[in-house]
């Protein structure tokens, strides 16, 4: 049985979109807006990405052509990966493989010197989609090797769900192509790791899929073990889009030990959970297990039925495996129902099918091994041309040391060499202590800063106390002395006005300690009051945030609260802005903060004195992470901000 979910698993967790995407009305929106590259090619990633999901692979195409334009306007290698790689996926997407093999290929070699975690993590999601590409061009091997080559990739990268799909896909392309035993290791790792998580969806997965490993083995035996395990899981996630597969493989359990009635009841179920969710790729397993089943009870029309089905879905999806078997299981019923005209007119069919995508195959595997034959030549070449400039060097070597042998001055030349090891080693270790001491005086002025914005910010909680809440309440006990020697409701009117006017007073430098929206309702909710209040100035502020509620401690929540505080306030105060967009997501334990303006702009070559972008930069520091700012005369700033809280 073909496991046709393997590259579609694949394909779908390496294109995933971001939770809270935006519809494209207000993305075109935003497109608009943007003044700066980084922005728009986001923005362009995104509506490519939404164009090509709902069907509209021309637009898809044309927004994924522009962010790679927009793109190579920047500096930046990263976005320009991004846009290559989406152009790929677009184009993959469309079944055109060799543009889309070409597209991830130059997007991986954009990043190869790039050792940053989303320039690594870009480039693995753009080897995983070349893989599914090779995969589908029939490079089985290659796809394989690439696969291979991304787990040691995931696991430095700490990322456990895509290293939990590599495992994944491995084992499926390994069940596919008859490697049972290294696929049945592979889907054990994949198990075990399913297990550690906790998560109770890809559990159920994994035991399922290796259901799929052991009928592929003929190990039916084992079946049940996982069947069970998997159905335990099921139980508690009712809605859960496993339950197809499940009762799949429950099915054939059922007919290959003879008990029909149990697999018609299984498949039947299975065939509602289909339908109710539109899972076609599952539709051709559900419909590949139906037709065994109809086979084992000898019920042939039905089971050419089934067949004709099947091979028309492959005619319509362009899936070559379902085609072709499709046509050779039609004309095997044909004949078992005494139709041999049918079956030979089915068989004229299948052959020249079955040739033709033999010889595409083979032509593919042909152009593959010249590329590896070339790529072989041009390495003995430039190999031979080492080993001849070895030798050359060898030969100068005795020359030069005949010449040491005779001549007078080797102990001068033996000693100058030994002084400059010394010297070099002694700066050497000069350098290292010199780098340590500006480390060292790094973290202190760091800790220095965020000391010196502390003792600011109580200075100036002392003033608001002092002269804004002092003197109302001073005020206010003039008034009440006032009142008891001479009562009037005027006097209780402006007593109580002062008495609300010292509420707010102490609510807002409340606010300002500790927002109290932080403590109660966490750190999106607190944002969104700040925004609130800075938009009274004028300024239009887009905020868009994703993930920030995992953070649960509440020291980090401040610390990024007043991150963001701090640069939105350098944007009302210097910039002489009217737009900012703020941008907070953490996924996978990175958190990513980005605060774009169309002000006026600074000079970053330029040394900066101000308070706030040094408090904002201990901050950072203190949560290990780092500044990034994009900024030019009257043309807006970008601060990017990367940390792992």
């Amino acid at each position: 049985m073909k496991n046709y979910l393997a590259p579609v698993i694949l394909l779908l967790w390496l294109t995933r979109p971001a939770l809270g995407r935006q519809a494209p009305d207000s993305l075109r929106q935003l497109l608009h807006h943007s003044t700066t590259d980084t922005g728009r090619t986001n923005i362009l990633l995104q509506l490519a990405d939404i164009s090509s999901r709902a069907g509209a692979a021309d637009s898809a195409l044309q927004y994924a052509q522009e962010a790679v334009t927009v793109s190579r306007r920047g500096n930046s290698r990263l976005y320009q990966s991004k846009a290559i790689a989406m152009q790929g996926t677009v184009l993959m997407r469309s079944n055109h493989l060799d543009d889309a093999i070409r597209s991830f290929e130059e997007a991986r070699q954009l990043l190869d010197n790039d050792t940053t975690t989303l320039a690594r993590r870009t480039r693995a999601k753009a080897t995983g989609n070349l893989s599914v590409a090779l995969g589908r061009k029939g490079l089985a091997d290659r796809e394989l090797a690439l696969l291979t080559s991304l787990v040691p990739e995931f696991e430095a990268l700490h990322d456990s769900a895509a290293l939990a799909v590599c495992l994944h896909n491995i084992s499926s392309k390994m069940i596919n192509i008859g490697r049972y035993e290294q696929g049945y290791r592979y889907m054990l790792r994949n198990i075990a790791m399913a297990e550690q998580s906790g998560a109770k969806e890809n559990t159920a997965g994994s035991y399922i899929d290796m259901t799929t490993l052991l009928y592929k083995m003929d190990s039916i035996a084992a079946m049940p073990a996982y069947l069970h395990k998997a159905r335990l899981l099921l139980d508690q996630l009712p809605s859960s889009r496993q339950w197809s597969t499940y009762y799949i493989y429950a099915a054939m359990y059922a007919s290959r030990t003879q008990h029909y009635g149990t697999a018609d009841t299984l498949l039947a179920q299975a065939r509602t959970v289909i339908d109710k969710i539109g899972d076609r790729p599952n539709l051709f397993n559900y419909y590949t297990a139906l037709l065994l089943q109809q086979k084992a009870q000898h019920q042939w029309k039905a089971a050419l039925a089934t067949a004709s089905t099947l091979q028309r879905m492959g005619e319509e999806d362009k899936l070559p495996y379902f085609r072709l078997n499709g046509l050779k299981d039609m004309a095997e019923l044909e004949d078992k129902l005494g139709h041999p005209l049918q079956a030979l007119a089915l068989y004229k069919q299948y052959q020249p099918l079955k040739d033709s995508l033999r010889q595409q195959e083979m032509d593919v595997r042909i152009n593959d091994l010249e590329i590896r034959h070339r790529t072989l030549e041009q390495e003995k070449k430039i190999l031979a041309l080492q080993a001849s400039g070895e030798a050359q060097e060898k030969t100068l070597q005795q020359a030069r040391n005949r010449q040491l042998l005779l001549g007078s001055l080797a102990g001068l030349v033996l000693l100058g060499v030994l002084f400059f090891i010394f010297y070099y080693r002694n700066k050497r270790k000069i350098i290292r202590q010199e780098l340590e001491q500006v480390r060292q005086q790094q973290r202190i002025t760091s800790y220095t800063s965020m000391l010196e914005g502390q003792e600011q910010e109580r200075l100036r909680l002392a003033r608001d106390l002092h002269d804004g809440l002092g003197g109302t309440l001073t005020a206010l006990k003039i008034q009440l002395d006032q009142i008891t020697h001479r009562p009037s409701t005027e006097a209780v009117a402006t007593s109580a006005r002062r008495l609300e006017t010292a509420i707010a007073d102490l609510r807002q430098i409340s606010r300002n300690m500790m927002p109290e929206t932080l403590l109660r309702y966490g750190l999106t909710e607190a944002l969104k009051d700040f925004f609130d209040t800075v938009r009274q100035s004028g300024l239009q502020v887009r905020f868009h945030h994703y993930g920030l509620e995992q953070l649960s401690n509440n020291t980090t929540r401040l610390m990024v609260y007043r991150i963001i505080q701090e640069l939105a306030t350098n944007v009302v105060r210097h910039a002489c802005a009217t737009e900012m967009l703020v941008q907070a997501t953490l996924e996978e334990g990175l958190l990513l903060i980005t605060v774009e303006d169309n002000g006026a702009g600074f000079d970053t070559a330029a040394a900066y004195t101000g308070a706030g972008l040094t408090n904002v930069r201990a901050r950072v520091d203190y949560l290990n992470g780092k500044t990034e700012i994009i900024s030019r005369k009257n043309g807006g700033t970008v601060i990017n901000i990367e940390c792992r809280p």
